[in-house]
C-alpha cells in the first residue's frame, strides 16, 4: 500500500520504541479505516485522510502520530470550505471522458493537480467511442503534459497505465461523474469490485458509482484512491500551480511589453499576438485569465497579506498603463 523509503524515514524519525505503521485507506464520519502489518482495522480518529500514514502505539489501539505529508489533494467548496481530498500521493490521473470532453475543465484539473504536491498525467476514458482527431486536439491544448489514451473495452492504453503504477506508486483518480473512473479501477484490478453506474443517454453524464473515497491495491503493485466524481472544483492555488498548467502562455509571457502583463488590455502583449496569429487557441487563454483571477481572488480572500500585495500590484500596473498612453498623446500632438 505504497510503504516505501521515503515513509520508512519518515517513521523511522519517530523517537519512540514499538510503534505500527498504518496507512488510511478510507474514511467515514470520524472512523479512519487502516492497513497495517496484522491486517485491515477501523479506529475512531477524526481529522484524517485517505493516504495518510499513522504510527500506532503499542497494541495498535491509538494513534501515536500522523507522520508528515508530501503532497495534498484538495478543493475548495462552493461555500469557500477546503476539503482534502486524498494525500501522499504521488499521481494524479485525471480522467477526461472522450464522448464529452471538456479542455477548459481538464486545465482546472492540472492546476489542483500542481498545486497538490503530485505531478499531473490525464488519462483520457472511452477512446473505443472518441471523435476522430480528439487525442492530437487535446494533446495540442495542453502541451507537454503526459496523456494516455485508454478503452476499458478494448484494452488500448491500460499496459501503458499499469506501467506507471507499480510499488510504491500511490495515484489518485481525479474527474466528473460518468468520466469512467469505477470501469477503469475494475480494468486495472482485473475484476468488477466497484459498481458501475450507467451513462444518461441525453447528455451522456453519469451518476456517482463510487460513494465514498478509498485506497485499493492494484496487481501492478501500485495504490490507486479512488473518489467520487466532482461536479464543482474551486481552487486558490499559488500563481506556481498556474503556470505549470499553461507553460505555453508563461513562455510567451516572456515577450510582453509589461513583466505584469494581464493579457487583456495592455499594448505589446506576446501572449494576444499570438491568439491573433493562431498560434494560441483563444479558448485556452481565457480559462487561463479565468483560473488566474479566481486564485488570486480566493487568496486574497482568506489572506491579508496577499490582498495588500495584490492591490500593490494592480495600483503600479494602472501607473505604468497611465504613463505608456500620456506618453504616446504627447508624442501624437
Amino acid at each position: 500500500m505504497g510503504w516505501s523509503d521515503r515513509v520508512a524515514a519518515l517513521f523511522g524519525a519517530l523517537a519512540h520504541d514499538d510503534l505500527t505503521p498504518a496507512r488510511v485507506v478510507g474514511v467515514e464520519r470520524g472512523w479512519a479505516r487502516l492497513a497495517t502489518p496484522a491486517g485491515e482495522r477501523s479506529l475512531p480518529f477524526p481529522g484524517t485522510a485517505v493516504g495518510d500514514w499513522l504510527a500506532l502505539a503499542a497494541g495498535g489501539d491509538t494513534v501515536h502520530e500522523i507522520l508528515p505529508r508530501w503532497s495534498e489533494l484538495g478543493r475548495l467548496d462552493p461555500d469557500g470550505t477546503r476539503q482534502v481530498l486524498a494525500v501522499n500521493v504521488d499521481l494524479v490521473l485525471i480522467t477526461a471522458p472522450a464522448d464529452r470532453l471538456s479542455s477548459s475543465r481538464v486545465e482546472r484539473e492540472l492546476v489542483v493537480a500542481w498545486d497538490s504536491g503530485a505531478r499531473p498525467v490525464v488519462v483520457l476514458t472511452k477512446l473505443d467511442v472518441a471523435p476522430s482527431g480528439t487525442v492530437e486536439d487535446l494533446a495540442a491544448r495542453l502541451g507537454p503534459v503526459e496523456i494516455v489514451a485508454t478503452s476499458a473495452l478494448t484494452g488500448d492504453g491500460l499496459d501503458q497505465l499499469r506501467a506507471l503504477l507499480t510499488h510504491p506508486v500511490t495515484a489518485a483518480l481525479l474527474g466528473p461523474s460518468g468520466a469512467g473512473k469505477s470501469t477503469l479501477v475494475n480494468a486495472l484490478l482485473g475484476e468488477d469490485r466497484l459498481a458501475v453506474g450507467a451513462v444518461r443517454d441525453e447528455d451522456h453524464r453519469g451518476r456517482h458509482t463510487t460513494t465514498s473515497r478509498q485506497l485499493v491495491p492494484l496487481a501492478s503493485g501500485g495504490s490507486l484512491v479512488d473518489m467520487p466524481g466532482l461536479r464543482s472544483l474551486g481552487t486558490d492555488a499559488g500563481g506556481d500551480a498556474v503556470a505549470a498548467a499553461f507553460p505555453d502562455i508563461e513562455a510567451l509571457a516572456e515577450g510582453c511589453r509589461f513583466g505584469d502583463c494581464t493579457h487583456t488590455v495592455e499594448p505589446d502583449c506576446a501572449v494576444m499576438a499570438a491568439v491573433q496569429a493562431g498560434d494560441l487557441d483563444a479558448g485556452r487563454l481565457d480559462n487561463y485569465r479565468k483560473l488566474v483571477t479566481e486564485t488570486a481572488s480566493e487568496r486574497t480572500r482568506v489572506d491579508p497579506a496577499a490582498r495588500a500585495a495584490e492591490t500593490r500590484t494592480s495600483r503600479s500596473r494602472t501607473k505604468a498603463l497611465r504613463r505608456l498612453y500620456e506618453d504616446r498623446d504627447d508624442r501624437e500632438r
